[in-house]
């Protein structure tokens, strides 16, 4: 268990590990060099039109590419006093729809819709229609926050190299710990538990598979749907599956992450952010129940 822990945390660091560098160095050195100053009055258009700071727009931007590299800027220039912890917030529920529209076309229309056909749409639709419901709240959030009229911080920020050294440290061993407490079963309860909701035993199985793989949730999903089982029950299994997981998914992949970035401060985002998309599954799946 401790070897495969090791191995799952050696995989995750070689994937983002070298995306937070780079963007760690380049929102640095656009800083010093005043390129978001420059960028700034390049978008001020825009930028006074939708009330939104450089910072804001930047993020987003780079979210749609790559939203790790869209984490590890909003980091550097909190850790530079360029934007509050407020603003963070703020912008990391922005950046929702722009993370999502990423799995848009990686999953969801070259795999999900083609297998499920018109739940698969819904389900998708339902997808998008939280994140950008995130987005909104986060865009109002970012109105109201917004902290362009902070002075420029005079504190020297530690070298890229530094601050590379302590996220790889803090995300390998919060990544390794998390690891090893999913391997050794502590979250198998979740499955178990939704037996007791007043669901089709169909619905329960597909959340149940959810909690496993994605991918295979939805193939299970196609199965009952050859046998005639409701696209209703179809959706909300699925919606369902994300809910139980969302606990286990924020655990492994958003904290170590968040916590390399932004320290104790990155528990708060994740359990922010993981609440808001919690409650509105929940809305989704009674809207859908009761249709």
């Amino acid at each position: 268990m401790i070897q495969e822990a090791l191995y799952d945390t050696a995989i995750f660091l070689i994937k983002t590990l070298p995306i937070v560098a780079f963007a760690s160095y380049l929102i640095s050195y656009s800083l010093r060099r005043g390129y978001i100053e420059k960028l700034s009055r390049f978008l001020s258009p825009l930028i006074v039109r939708f009330r939104l700071s450089e910072m804001a727009i930047l993020s987003i931007s780079t979210c749609f590419l790559s939203p790790t590299a869209s984490y590890s800027i909003l980091a550097q220039a909190w850790r530079e006093n360029k934007i509050s912890g407020r603003e963070v917030i703020a912008l990391s529920l922005l950046n929702s729809f722009p993370s999502a529209f990423s799995h848009l076309y990686t999953f969801f229309i070259p795999f999900v819709i083609p297998i499920l056909g018109f739940a698969g749409l819904i389900y998708t639709l339902i997808r998008l229609l939280t994140s950008l419901i995130k987005s909104f709240l986060g865009y109002f959030l970012s109105i109201g926050w917004r902290t362009s009229h902070l002075p420029k911080s005079t504190q020297v920020s530690s070298p890229p190299s530094e601050n590379l050294v302590r996220v790889s440290l803090i995300m390998a061993t919060t990544y390794f710990l998390v690891s090893l407490f999913i391997k050794s079963g502590l979250l198998n309860f979740l499955p178990r538990s939704i037996e007791l909701l007043p669901l089709p035993s169909e619905s329960l199985m597909i959340s149940a598979v959810s909690f496993l793989n994605a991918r295979m949730a939805v193939v299970f999903a196609a199965g009952f749907q050859n046998t005639g089982l409701s696209w209703k029950w179809i959706v909300i299994g699925l919606i369902l599956g994300n809910v139980i997981t969302l606990s286990a998914r924020s655990i492994r992949h958003s904290l170590p992450m968040h916590m390399s970035l932004f320290g104790k401060f990155g528990l708060k985002i994740v359990l922010i952010n993981s609440s808001i998309t919690l409650l509105l599954d929940l809305i989704f799946i009674a809207i859908i129940y009761y249709i």
